[in-house]
């Protein structure tokens, strides 16, 4: 059995006490082995355009992204495969991590240069400690009617009576890390039924594979799980649906967000954000929008994105997520979650989520591209 750690402020507070230990506080695992072994070398490109990861060149720069290898990071995956940066003389290496709270760490510290992963109260802590990274454009959507993140009984709940949101009173939630968009997401939905986080038991896991497990082996009585992972444990028969949370909670929860540094790189910064608008556009008129099967952008699209993921390209279009077309940031949901975390006791002081967004990059790639 899983050791059960009730805590909660703990972990997101230790967010605030340096660096070496920002890790353990999030609860999360880190990035691959070959994200983890070049992260703390890695530095944003300097102004002429030579990266200090190495092989950057004047006309060609080196950019790292931290992203996870889920469904939900579709534009990341299109922009690098389609050769989107590539024309515009970046470089870019994608750096695969199993938890949100590493890649924050890693941006707001300049070890990354672009973060692409999911709003948690690490994020603002971090801001608050003058640890800071710029959210620049939208990355994903909890939206009506799509089935990207679903709230998942074990069976052994299941049969003991965990039917609804309101049966989980008192059960084993399992968690990435206290504060993660898990806690945001299910917070929402107790609220619903009049009640809240502090009436569920918290199992920090640490990232998505361990959740899955847990709730497969019936170690914790629920988890919420984004795809792909949601349509595994599901159709493996080894957990049961209790609700699609697109269906009850709608929020902006996926951002793209520059390092301190890599933000003042205007030209890189500004192309980086060309490539990837046309990634959203691309991914939003041929992928999440197209239902039609014989589409060669679509059959293209797909392959890609079965690769990164190591998911049949066939079940991929069950397992989309909503973007904003024009890649626009919702501040108001933003502000939401903040204000979500500040009650639960999650984040510390209360930083200025207007000051935290530029939209300037997102701007001039849309001028370029004529959007």
């Amino acid at each position: 059995m899983l050791k059960q750690r009730w805590f909660r402020t703990t972990a997101v507070f230790a967010v605030t006490a340096g660096m070496v230990g920002l890790v353990a506080g999030c609860g999360s695992s880190g990035g691959s082995n070959n994200a983890s072994s070049n992260a703390a070398g890695n530095t944003a490109a300097t102004q002429n355009g030579t990266s200090s990861q190495g092989g950057g060149t004047a006309s060609t720069q080196t950019i790292t992204v931290g992203t996870t290898p889920l469904v939900s990071s579709a534009p990341i995956f299109l922009a690098e495969d389609l050769g989107y940066w590539k024309k515009l003389g970046l470089n870019v290496q994608l750096k695969t991590y199993q938890a949100a709270g590493d890649i924050d760490i890693a941006t707001a510290a300049n070890s990354l240069d672009v973060s692409a992963t999911g709003i948690t109260a690490s994020l603002f802590n971090l801001w608050n400690t003058g640890k800071k990274e710029y959210i620049v454009a939208d990355k994903g959507r909890i939206w009506p009617g799509q089935h990207f993140e679903a709230l998942i009984a074990s069976n052994k709940a299941w049969n003991s009576g965990v039917h609804t949101v309101a049966d989980l009173k008192g059960k084993r939630f399992g968690n990435t890390a206290t504060g993660s968009t898990f806690d945001y997401l299910l917070g929402t939905m107790l609220a619903k039924s009049n009640l809240s986080l502090k009436d569920i038991q918290d199992v920090p896991l640490q990232t998505v594979p361990n959740l899955a497990s847990a709730v497969e082996t019936g170690q914790v009585d629920a988890v919420i799980l984004p795809q792909p992972a949601a349509n595994t444990v599901l159709k493996s028969g080894k957990g049961h649906l209790i609700a699609w949370v697109d269906n009850q909670v709608k929020a902006d929860l996926l951002v793209i967000a520059y390092s301190p540094n890599f933000k003042t790189q205007t030209s890189a910064a500004t192309k980086f954000m060309e490539g990837y608008l046309e990634a959203v556009q691309f991914y939003m008129k041929h992928v999440y929008h197209n239902t039609n099967a014989s589409d060669p952008n679509l059959k293209k699209a797909l392959a890609i994105l079965s690769k990164y993921t190591k998911q049949p390209a066939s079940v991929i279009p069950s397992e989309l997520i909503y973007i904003d077309p024009n890649a626009q940031v919702d501040a108001a949901s933003i502000q939401n979650q903040l204000n979500f975390y500040e009650k639960a006791g999650y984040v510390q002081g209360k930083p200025n989520v207007n000051d935290m967004i530029d939209g300037s990059f997102l701007q001039q790639a849309a001028q370029k591209l004529g959007s």
